[in-house]
């Protein structure tokens, strides 16, 4: 083993006499088949692991014989997997730090106290440059758990998990068989009228499901101290610290602790489903349906996250055998820039092997980058209601992401003792990194692309329409080529029949008393005229609208739409669209582009184009042959399947019954395209992608960060 076993600050605690503190616990757990020991104390939750070579050397400080002393005994029983000396002071200052041994050397007032307040500024800097997640603790819940265990016990156990999958299977089935009310309901969660009914649902929610893990902590054998108030994003939410888990010994139990709070927080969902679905409109009504998506969706997007420190983290820690997963991630990437950026040789790895070392690389990164998108998400929907309060929470983010990590790591390069001999390679590798980074987001020129969605048409195209409302009775499904004049569909309308009978009727009606009024010297004959020349207008539009129950091709070329077949027995309105036929080998390229990125195209031009379909391959690009660049804004989308009511990627008027009034005004590209086949189609929705001329990285980031905050803030 790459170590030292000796240290040159080992004189310091050599000749101490050290034990433990009565109150810690210690406890065998077993990750990945290996044995780790797990120390704990009740006052303060600290926890700490160990190896078994390095217990030998923690359990036998009794207080009886000096550092050195049982050091010497743990080099002769273990040989070379015995700590080092340089390892054996880490841990004891880690003890120290948490407060679990004892001396018998006088205390160090000044030490403590000194200690004491680092601590309480610690937790202060936290606080602050943690505005998004405050926590105050309130009270000890511990006694009120144990008082009312048995009363929920048998809910955690096999009996609740019937129960649980009975109420979650009944209340799932209701929001299926209600699906469209609860899509539809979905629009006005964040109305204002809604936010009071929001918030009391989520705070319900989120206090059974932190007494979902306090609850199954208990019974099964752990102690709960700390009950309060998160702030999360400013909205106040129960929490309790179920930190005790950490000292189960069975990865199983650590698992069910840390997943009980959401599978009750389902059942709670389920029964408000339940509810929602047997009552009528009303404020029950709608408490139940807020209480239903808060606790399902709000679970699964935030609890079940293993990338953020909820329940899904600690879950994927035991399932992997990672404890500490954050921070070994965390001393990972510090151990690869120690020992291959700076050259260090004594940095120790804190993965178990290659496989691990790749693991526990990979989630930090991961874990880092979806922390500042949650973070830069979070500042635009606060700043979206309170400017003032969105900026200061973005000072303070941008203070507690990069400018103290700043200072840590020049302090670090200061003063870290593991580089000291590689102290000027560490100096020369940071600068050289950060000039690297400063030249290539600053000053190297890089690829710029704008892509915009759109729908594809041809040039030349025939509809369909339905010239009279009526019943399909008959469909002769097209085929892929269709000649003029065929037939394809035949409707019913009997209520147009009879209408016809009514005006013919009318007809001779009208004819009687224009007789009539002959005999009458001609009293109002120009009044009867005009009637009669309005039921002839009304009876000629009539026999035009029967003529048109046979639905015929219009004109020679290729079928596109769906199969009449598909219109079996329906009703159908007049002028309803039931196809088209085009006729292909011109085809244009209906792009749709955003006023942020608008003004790059019209000023800088286009260098290229490409389109790419949903479903093609990789490769399989179309090449326009020319493009023009609409100046007028647009409202109205050329396809409905662009906007979000048919799941496109473009949001339009929640009040616009066709689905194409967009919310934010528009740019329109037209793209001509020439071909045959695949996978050119009629309506096919796709994307163009713009090559416009390259820019630096930085300046990128920058451009789409200014145009953001002016789009949303108007400044």
């Amino acid at each position: 083993m790459d170590r030292k076993l000796f240290s040159e600050s080992w004189h310091r605690v050599a000749p101490q006499k050290i034990r433990l503190r009565p109150s810690v616990r210690v406890r065998k757990q077993f990750f990945r088949g290996q044995l780790w020991y797990i120390a704990s104390d009740s006052y303060s939750d600290q926890f700490f692991r160990f190896r078994p070579e390095a217990w030998d050397f923690i359990g036998r400080l009794d207080g009886t014989r000096t550092v050195d002393e049982v050091w010497q005994v743990c080099v002769e029983r273990n040989g070379d997997s015995a700590p080092g000396q340089a390892e054996a002071i880490q841990m004891l200052a880690s003890l120290y730090n948490g407060n679990l041994i004892v001396s018998d050397f006088p205390a160090d007032v000044a030490t403590l106290f000194e200690r004491q307040k680092k601590r309480h500024a610690r937790e202060w800097k936290a606080r602050i440059f943690g505005i998004f997640f405050l926590r105050i603790p309130l009270v000890d819940p511990d006694r009120f758990l144990e008082r009312t265990l048995p009363f929920v016990r048998p809910f955690f156990g096999w009996f609740g998990v019937l129960l649980w999958l009975g109420v979650v299977g009944v209340g799932v089935s209701k929001v299926v068989a209600n699906w469209g009310e609860a899509v539809d309901g979905a629009s006005g969660v964040l109305s204002p009228s809604n936010l009071p009914f929001l918030l009391l649902a989520f705070v319900l929610a989120k206090l059974i499901h932190e007494f979902g893990h306090a609850y199954s902590l208990k019974r099964l054998g752990g102690e709960v101290h700390a009950m309060g108030i998160t702030f999360l994003v400013f909205t106040p939410i129960p929490y309790v610290d179920a930190t005790q888990a950490w000292a189960l010994r069975e990865r199983w139990k650590r698992i069910w602790v840390g997943a009980s709070g959401m599978f009750v927080e389902f059942a709670l969902a389920a029964v408000a489903a339940i509810i929602w679905a047997a009552t009528g409109p009303g404020a029950l009504n709608a408490w139940c349906y807020n209480l239903m998506v808060v606790a399902s969706v709000s679970t699964l997007l935030f609890n079940l996250n293993p990338l953020l420190r909820f329940d899904g983290y600690y879950i994927l820690s035991d399932l992997t055998d990672s404890p500490n997963l954050q921070p070994r991630a965390n001393q990972m990437w510090r151990h690869l820039v120690e020992k291959y950026a700076f050259g260090g040789r004594f940095s120790e790895s804190p993965a178990a092997g290659r496989g691990d070392a790749v693991w526990l690389a990979s989630f930090g990164l991961a874990a880092y980058c979806y922390r500042i998108f949650i973070t830069f998400t979070i500042i635009l929907f606060v700043a979206d209601r309170y400017l003032g309060l969105g900026f200061l929470a973005a000072v303070l983010t941008v203070i507690g992401l990069f400018v103290l990590p700043l200072g840590k790591a020049i302090q670090y390069l200061l003063y870290e003792p593991r580089i000291e001999r590689v102290r000027g390679r560490a100096w020369a590798v940071t600068a050289l990194t950060l000039l690297l980074l400063v030249v290539g987001l600053g000053f190297v020129p890089a690829p710029r692309h704008v892509r915009a969605h759109g729908v594809l048409e041809a040039e030349q195209a025939s509809f369909v329409i339905a010239g009279a409302p009526g019943e399909v009775v008959l469909s002769e499904p097209p085929g892929e080529e269709v000649a003029a004049g065929t037939l394809l569909a035949t409707l019913s309308n009997p209520q147009l029949e009879l209408e016809i009978a009514r005006l013919l009727a009318e007809r001779e009606r009208l004819e009687a008393l224009r007789r009539a009024q002959l005999a009458r010297e001609g009293l109002g004959r120009e009044a009867l005229a005009r009637r009669e020349a309005a039921n002839e207008l009304q009876l000629a539009e009539l026999r035009a609208q029967q003529s048109s129950l046979a639905v015929r091709i219009p004109a020679s070329g290729f079928w596109s739409g769906r199969s009449p077949e598909e219109y079996q027995y329906r009703w159908v309105a007049r002028g309803e669209t039931l196809g088209e036929v085009i006729q292909p080998g011109d085809w244009r390229f209906l792009a749709v582009l955003d006023q942020r990125h608008a003004g790059v195209l019209f000023e800088e031009g286009i260098r290229k184009a490409a389109l790419r379909f949903p479903g093609s391959a990789v490769g399989d690009l179309v090449r326009p042959t020319a493009i023009e660049l609409v100046p007028g804004q647009q409202q109205f989308l050329p396809s409905a399947a662009l906007g979000w009511s048919s799941m496109g990627e473009i949001e339009v008027s929640r009040e616009d019954e066709s689905g194409r009034r967009t919310v934010e005004p528009f740019f329109l590209i037209v793209l001509d395209v020439e071909g045959e086949g695949s996978p050119l189609h009629h309506g096919r929705t796709g994307v163009a992608r713009f090559e416009v001329d390259p820019m630096p990285l930085g300046l990128q980031w920058y451009t789409w960060i200014r145009q953001v905050v002016q789009e949303r803030f108007l400044v």
